[in-house]
């Protein structure tokens, strides 16, 4: 009861600190100029300057300073030219009208700047919040847009934060921040992604808020209004309206990049461990997959294959032979992923260290000495990835990577992890030239460094597809990298909140995301391992890792029915590898998640919101998976709107229905979309295998069916 109490006055703190945010600052001001500009309005306020473009007849950018410029460097955006697009502006006298096919935003004059957007209905989609201190505040360095809370309204998305799928009534810190076995919900995790999505009155609407700094989200924490609050910066935000939120989600790719196909291995099972040496127990594992008929495309060596944890260099004593090892394992149809940190060890023998002080690439206080620093065990130096001269550093040296025959390129450790993941104030980033504190710099470091590898990949892999893997990143990375969802813990929580942080992800543009299955930190019993790898399987990103000091965490580690079920629900995968690539392929050309929270679907429909089913997923566009835990042997499941098969039994059930299934340890509930079509191969040990000739062609038959699959590329 304390606890809840406690929580109660802490929202309520928040609340009336939010409150008093947009109630006491200096506004924007009332519009004293404009002019019309293809595709919308510059101009200027009594406090600030702003302007308004339709980047197409979905997308409106609002950006508003009160700087003398506008923030000139934009990471997150695919491109920062701003198109030609032609709209209708009309002065209205007190107000102005900007129109698209779409979409009409009302820009008031006075009191203050305020801003409306509209059907062409007429009807209210997302408004800034009334009076003159409401809308676009700043106090000192922040910028607070308040905006109205509509009756009903939901919001989902906000990339890697904890809580509910309908973060209504809640409040969140975007801030990377290394979240060892996660924690409280409102505040940072790995990975900072302001877009989220608003559901309200049979409208849909998405709104990206670019800007890098520590950003606080307040979706009405018993407040009649949310706001969004930045530590510095310009109130920048794209609005996106349409009829669907698949059709937003392509709109925000347009916006921040869509992911490149990656190598077909890495859409495979991946074994991994903190850590997996000497050599010898590396081939050993390879062997065993091999000799036990379990696929697996990947095994993944943490930072002990390293000498002294210094990235591009091998400790010998471990790993004598660290290509030989690649090329084994090559042999076996096995690719290997190694880690690598971004910190530099501070010792003049180490190469990298005299060769990137050398070039001037590490990242210094603004009195122009270097920022010293620590990831335990080691003093380092960081590399500034925002400096175009330490990106190409860094990929020329990651040309060590594929000297030794790695094709996948971790990048751990990157919010960066050190001193608590805070960094001093008085830091100076290049910021492509720009010039940065720490405080508009952070979110973006490992999104950076993860650029910093992709480009390597392109260089060196020789043609082949690179496969990144990050922590930590900002919107816009999957033009890079995959991510994970971090150091999660072995229980039925740690469950649970992988397979919502899937959800979260593929609602917020990032469509190569998985979790740790069978939970990294800790102990887990034979069936949460079960229950993991049952679910874990319908997962985009497939890796089973675990800490050094935890029980292992292979396939045959926790006794014969693991290994039996683990054997089965991996070659599943295997099988339905067709499905899986064309899920691919459509995210990488429309920007569609593979793993789909079911709100992507069936956004007015309140069950999919209910705390009991909010965990269930589509899987690709015709699969739903409803995870279990340990503890239930029943299983409560909400069938949405349709007909739906049981994939184990062939039963049809008609939906918008609640039923319950019986969840024998072997089994969770998947089923199949009526009228749906599921290509499948025949089992295979690797992507790199053929399989037979012949396609498997599943057919959940009610209506007229139209089927596309892609073919299977592996480069």
């Amino acid at each position: 009861m304390k606890r809840v109490l406690l929580l109660k006055y802490y929202l309520l703190i928040i609340a009336l600190f939010a409150s008093a945010v947009c109630m006491a600052q200096v506004n924007a001001g009332k519009i004293i100029s404009y002019k019309k500009v293809i595709g919308g309005i510059e101009g200027k306020t009594t406090n600030a300057l702003f302007d308004v473009h339709a980047y197409n007849d979905n997308i409106i950018r609002i950006r508003i300073t009160k700087n003398k410029a506008f923030n000139t460097v934009n990471y997150a955006l695919e491109s920062e030219a701003i198109p030609s697009f032609n709209t209708i502006v009309t002065d209205k006298g007190n107000s102005i009208e900007i129109g698209t096919a779409a979409i009409t935003v009302i820009i008031e004059k006075s009191p203050s700047l305020h801003i409306t957007f509209k059907n062409k209905n007429g009807e209210i989609i997302n408004e800034d919040e009334t009076g003159e201190a409401f809308g676009t505040n700043f106090n000192g360095n922040k910028v607070i847009s308040c905006k109205k809370l509509q009756d009903g309204e939901r919001f989902v998305g906000l990339g890697e934060v904890l809580g509910n799928l309908d973060k209504r009534g809640n409040g969140y810190t975007l801030n990377n921040t290394d979240t060892y076995k996660y924690g409280d919900p409102r505040l940072s995790m790995y990975i900072s992604i302001p877009f989220y999505i608003g559901i309200h009155h049979q409208h849909l609407y998405g709104l990206f808020y670019n800007n890098t700094y520590k950003t606080f989200f307040n979706f009405g924490i018993s407040t009649p209004f949310t706001s969004i609050t930045a530590d510095g910066g310009d109130a920048d935000y794209f609005f996106i309206y349409d009829n669907s939120i698949s059709k937003i989600l392509e709109h925000y790719s347009t916006i921040t990049g869509k992911m490149p196909l990656p190598p077909l291995w890495s859409m495979g099972y991946n074994q991994s461990r903190c850590s997996y040496f000497p050599q010898d127990k590396v081939e050993w594992l390879a062997e065993t997959f091999r000799q036990k008929k379990i696929p697996v495309d990947g095994i993944v060596l943490d930072a002990d294959y390293q000498l002294n944890y210094q990235p591009f260099q091998t400790n010998k004593e471990r790993f004598p032979d660290l290509p030989a090892l690649s090329a084994k394992l090559s042999k076996l149809n096995i690719d290997l992923t190694a880690s690598v940190y971004p910190g530099v060890k501070i010792d003049s023998s180490y190469d990298s260290y005299s060769d990137g002080l050398k070039k001037d690439v590490f990242i210094k206080y603004s009195d122009g000495s270097l920022f010293k620093t620590e990831i335990a065990p080691l003093k380092i130096l960081l590399p500034d990835y925002t400096n175009p001269k330490a990106r190409n550093w860094w990929i020329d040296k990651m040309k060590w990577m594929q000297e030794n025959n790695i094709s996948g390129y971790w990048n751990d450790m990157n919010e960066p992890a050190v001193g608590g993941s805070y960094l001093p104030d008085n830091l100076q980033f290049d910021f492509d030239g720009r010039k940065a504190t720490a405080a508009e710099a952070k979110n973006v470091y490992g999104f950076q460094m993860a650029r910093s590898s992709y480009e390597a990949g392109l260089k060196y892999r020789n043609g082949k597809r690179p496969f990144i893997l990050t922590r930590s990143a900002f919107a816009g990375v999957q033009r890079y990298s995959a991510v994970w969802s971090g150091d999660n813990t072995a229980s039925d929580e740690g469950l649970l909140s992988g397979v919502l942080l899937n959800s979260q992800m593929s609602l917020s543009g990032i469509p190569f995301v998985g979790p740790d299955l069978g939970g990294y930190i800790g102990d887990g019993t034979k069936d949460l391992f079960k229950r993991w790898m049952e679910v874990g399987i319908f997962s985009p990103y497939v890796r089973n890792h675990k800490e050094y000091f935890a029980t292992a965490n292979e396939p045959w580690s926790y006794g014969e029915e693991a290994e039996a079920i683990s054997k089965t629900y991996i070659g599943f995968r295997y099988r339905l590898m067709p499905y899986i690539y064309s899920a691919f392929y459509e995210a990488s050309q429309k920007g569609m998640p593979v793993a789909r929270s079911l709100c992507i679907n069936y956004p007015f429909d309140d069950k999919v919101f209910d705390n009991t089913y909010q965990y269930q997923f589509l899987f690709g566009d015709a699969l739903m998976v409803a995870p279990v835990t340990t503890k239930e042997n029943n299983k409560k499941v909400y069938l949405p709107k349709g007909e739906w098969y049981d994939l184990f039994t062939d039963e049809l059930i008609q939906g918008e229905k609640e039923i319950q299934k019986e969840t024998p340890i072997y089994q969770i509930p998947v089923f199949a979309k009526a009228s749906s079509i599921i290509p499948m191969q025949s089992l295979i040990q690797s992507t790199k295998e053929k399989p037979s000739d012949t396609l498997f062609i599943h057919i959940y038959w009610r209506i007229f069916l139209i089927f596309m699959t892609h073919l299977i590329t592996g480069v």
